[in-house]
């Protein structure tokens, strides 16, 4: 009789035990399934989306002065294109990494849906970084500032073009050609020296940056189709690695090497791989769940953050006018594109 009771009480306990623990595991899900409706509807309420643009624009525009500080901190010279290529290849791959280490500590997996997708990834990694930046930094080193960030900008209109073909819902409009007019003009402003902006075109500078702007772009969108079966972590995480262990690769390969001895040169290059993992996850979620059009107008701002902030780090005068009218512009631009 005592071995009955005991056997009684404990499928008693085992069952409370058991229901406890559904308990607990359907408040979790309920958790998980309001963090993801929270989630979207962050990115996808107007306030929040320009709120976490302009963040992405700023932290992209302090990649400016902060990549011409770490010319100085590692003595990279304007020439030394390859030794930039390794620059960069580390602040990615420190990028991606720090996406895979926070993926794993929110308890998920840090491989994609399918291993056929690492192909996607892979592909990625040389379209949106290793591509993008070896034109950048070649193209650079072959023309002027003032044309670099003129060029570079193009990427909106590149991503607005392609998004047309690509995206029914998302077509060119009077309003999105307006407001990217009035953006584009922003930066020939802010710009704007000596009365002109002469000067001859280079295939290897000029041509360099728009095939850059142009690698960019494509990434964007593509980068946008893979999100949408993948987590945003797991794919800029592995694209970034992808793509930086390529340009490593090439930088060394050509006699390249960078030294990290100094705790100023690990504090910025650590700084430089945030910016570079928050302003990608966080772009690339935007274009999950809107239109390119809508998001890709903020880039205007890059170039404008980049000079104010150029101000404060390297001490460079831009509170003019010309700033002024720039930053105003921009504003306008994308004021177009977003009203109803």
């Amino acid at each position: 009789m005592l071995f009955i009771l005991i056997v009684y009480e404990e499928l008693i306990l085992g069952y409370r035990q058991m229901g406890q623990s559904n308990y607990w595991r359907r408040q979790e899900m309920t958790k998980l399934k309001m963090l993801k409706f929270n989630g979207e509807k962050i990115f996808t309420t107007k306030k929040y989306i320009a709120l976490l643009a302009i963040l992405c624009t700023f932290l992209w525009g302090s990649a400016y002065p902060v990549i011409k500080l770490g010319y100085d901190i590692f003595d990279i010279q304007p020439n030394d294109s390859f030794l930039k290529l390794i620059f960069a290849g580390y602040r990615f791959l420190i990028a991606g990494i720090i996406l895979m280490l926070i993926q794993k500590l929110m308890g998920k997996s840090i491989m994609p849906k399918s291993i056929s997708d690492f192909k996607s990834f892979v592909l990625l990694g040389i379209v949106h970084t290793l591509m993008q930046y070896v034109f950048l930094y070649i193209g650079m080193t072959n023309t002027t500032g003032v044309k670099s960030s003129i060029l570079g900008s193009l990427s909106s209109f590149i991503n607005i073009v392609i998004v047309h073909f690509i995206h029914k819902d998302d077509k060119l409009s009077i309003k999105k050609i307006i407001g990217c007019a009035v953006g584009f003009l922003s930066i020939i402003v802010l710009n704007f020296e000596g009365g002109s902006l002469s000067g001859s075109f280079k295939l290897i500078g000029d041509g360099f940056l728009i095939f850059s702007a142009l690698m960019g772009s494509i990434g964007s969108i593509y980068n946008k189709s893979l999100v949408k079966t993948n987590d945003v972590f797991v794919t800029t995480g592995w694209q970034l690695i992808f793509g930086s262990l390529m340009l490593i690769i090439i930088g060394k390969s050509a006699g390249g090497t960078l030294y990290i001895v100094s705790t100023e040169s690990w504090v910025l290059l650590l700084y430089m791989a945030l910016l570079s993992s928050v302003a990608l996850v966080v772009w690339a979620t935007l274009y999950k769940y809107n239109k390119v059009g809508n998001i890709t107008m903020y880039n205007f701002l890059t170039p404008i953050f980049g000079a104010i902030l150029s101000a404060f780090l390297l001490g460079e005068w831009i509170f003019d006018v010309k700033s002024l009218a720039a930053l105003v512009l921009a504003c306008m631009g994308i004021w177009i594109v977003n009203r109803n």
